[in-house]
């Protein structure tokens, strides 16, 4: 059914922001509409509002200055329609759109996302118009024929934390720096000592790192830099810190009391921050608790301050959260064949979110599961995370996993009672063994030379993970399964390990599992199930080195059958 478009219309007169008069804009929603709005993972929904919604009378938007991001997320009642979206702030809040005030122009039939730049020196509370539009470019008046329009509320950051900064960085304990953005970002760790620059690093592999030669007594400065006009430029905010003196304190939160603690007493002041910005500087107590009333949906900076050497310093790292909302707390896997699981409760409302090559695929309820198989297809990248729905607004509540078909299930990772390490491929392959503990990477050790590796500083209260790295596309990039071992790691590992040689023949480990079975799938389809309990090893008999085949074993188990095994490729 071909479309035809309205006629669009004039703008009203404008008046002053305290009794404005924004132009009109609707469009026809019978067959889509924007169905959500998110600003810095802060989401409203919504549905056909009949071409236009008003929602400026819901809690508004906050922006900080500092990598902030609107995504807006379109909703069709059959076919999918390729849309074109606008989005306009009204920054100097004359009660009128301006070119100027133009954040993101997009096209496409899923969800859209761009980053949102702050001019400096605008505060307050403002509206905010987003356009979904079909057949013609999105305006911010007149009426149209197909699309919506929704207004809403934002809040601009104080003049203090604008930031024309594309990537925010945040110091964690044990000096290790986060970034935010994607892995495979073009970015240089920058680490500065004592005002003499000591390490210029790819971060593009890196959400999270450290220098590695921190010394008691010097000052540290670290930032990301990007090759930007034919010279480097700094993209982030910089982060300092002094071994000896800004780690002398551990502070911990209670979220249920709105209390924060300090690992040991001090003398000195606490502070803080609200959007960067420092709020209050009250004198502590020793061994009492702080007590603030912190604003649900706000973000925080609170830290330990004292004298040192004469010089009011840090004396420990910022304690960074956003109040009313969970820290990140559940652990998301990819296994070898690409089954997601992850290990959050399931009594909360909790979502599957994917995206391929940058695009959002799935949104998707986990409905209490823990487990979800996606057809993930081989050359593209994905990123895999779980949300939460807080207080009306969506908030990522795990880690983000990044993977790619083809590419990080090229080697297998199988791991022995000894918590030996052993891989797949040859000798010389230019490879790297990652040893995680506790979620900090504390080895990263060359493979070439060796199919097995046994950490040695191993701590059974600590829980490892373990994978393989290779050099791809200008960083290094997973290229195997990741095991687990240690603390919890039961969880995790397989009951039977599995592994195939250079004659295509499978052997697996002992076990007394009954209905015991080998799986073998040839591009793609399964072409055999074959009882396993009575042999430790198979050869495909139907072999054809033409083709690509995965095999893994299954059990039956708790009334279903399971996969006991890693997924081995040949």
């Amino acid at each position: 059914m071909h479309k035809i478009l309205m006629a669009l219309g004039t703008c009203l007169a404008m008046s002053p922001l305290m009794a404005a008069t924004y132009c009109d804009s609707r469009g026809n929603s019978g067959s889509e509409w924007i169905a959500g709005v998110s600003v810095n993972g802060a989401t409203q929904n919504s549905g056909s509002d009949g071409g236009y919604l008003n929602a400026t009378g819901k809690p508004p938007f906050q922006l900080t200055g500092q990598d902030d991001r609107l995504e807006l997320r379109p909703g069709f009642r059959n076919a999918q329609y390729v849309e074109n979206w606008g989005a306009w702030i009204d920054f100097n809040q004359n009660g009128s759109f301006e070119v100027s005030e133009k954040v993101m122009v997009a096209q496409g039939s899923t969800l859209v996302s761009a980053p949102v730049t702050v001019p400096s020196g605008v505060t307050g509370t403002t509206r905010m118009r987003v356009q979904m539009r079909w057949g013609a470019a999105a305006q911010p008046c007149g009426s149209f024929g197909y699309g919506e329009t929704e207004d809403y509320l934002v809040k601009l950051p104080d003049g203090s934390t604008q930031s024309e900064f594309p990537y925010s960085l945040t110091l964690e304990p044990g000096f290790w720096v986060s970034r935010s953005g994607d892995l495979g970002d073009k970015l240089t760790l920058v680490v500065e000592q004592d005002g003499k620059r000591v390490l210029g690093r790819n971060a593009a592999g890196h959400l999270r790192d450290r220098y590695w030669n921190n010394a008691t007594g010097n000052r540290y400065r670290v930032w990301l830099e990007s090759y930007i006009d034919g010279g480097y430029k700094v993209v982030s905010n910089i982060v300092a810190y002094q071994p000896g003196v800004t780690d002398r304190v551990l502070l911990s939160r209670d979220a249920n009391q709105g209390s924060i603690s300090p690992s040991a007493a001090f003398q000195g002041n606490w502070v803080v921050a609200r959007q960067g910005g420092e709020i209050l500087r009250q004198p502590a107590q020793a061994g009492v608790p702080l007590q603030f009333a912190f604003t649900y949906g706000e973000r925080y900076q609170v830290w330990a301050e004292a004298s040192v050497n004469g010089k009011g310093e840090a004396i420990s790292i910022p304690l960074s959260f956003r109040e009313g909302f969970p820290s990140r707390h559940i652990d998301l896997e990819v296994e070898a064949d690409f089954l997601l699981r992850h290990d959050g409760p399931a009594g909360i409302p909790l979502s599957w979110v994917i995206r391929e090559d940058g695009v959002e695929v799935l949104r998707q309820p986990t409905g209490g599961g823990a487990q979800l198989r996606y057809p993930f297809q081989q050359g593209r990248t994905y990123k895999v995370w779980i949300e939460q729905t807080v207080g009306g607004e969506l908030v990522q509540v795990s880690d983000a996993e990044y993977f790619s078909p083809g590419l990080t299930d090229l080697y297998q990772l199988t791991i022995g009672d000894n918590r030996q390490i052993t891989r797949s491929g040859n000798l010389g392959d230019g490879l790297t063994w990652v040893i995680e503990e506790e979620g900090d990477v504390v080895l990263e050790r060359n493979a070439a030379n060796e199919l097995t590796y046994t950490h040695y500083r191993f701590d059974p209260t600590k829980g490892y993970r373990v994978w393989l790295t290779r050099f791809e596309n200008g960083y290094y990039q997973r290229v195997s399964n990741v095991v687990r071992y240690g603390r919890a790691a039961e969880d995790y590992l397989p009951l039977y390990q599995l592994t195939v040689d250079a004659n295509q023949i499978l052997t697996r480990s002992a076990g007394t599992h009954t209905m015991l079975t080998w799986v073998i799938e040839q591009d793609g389809s399964i072409v055999l199930e074959r009882l396993a309990e009575n042999e430790l090893s198979y050869r495909y008999y139907a072999y054809s080195a033409n083709k690509h085949y995965r095999s893994w074993l299954k059990a039956y188990i708790d009334g279903r059958y399971q996969r006991v095994s890693p997924v081995v490729s040949y």
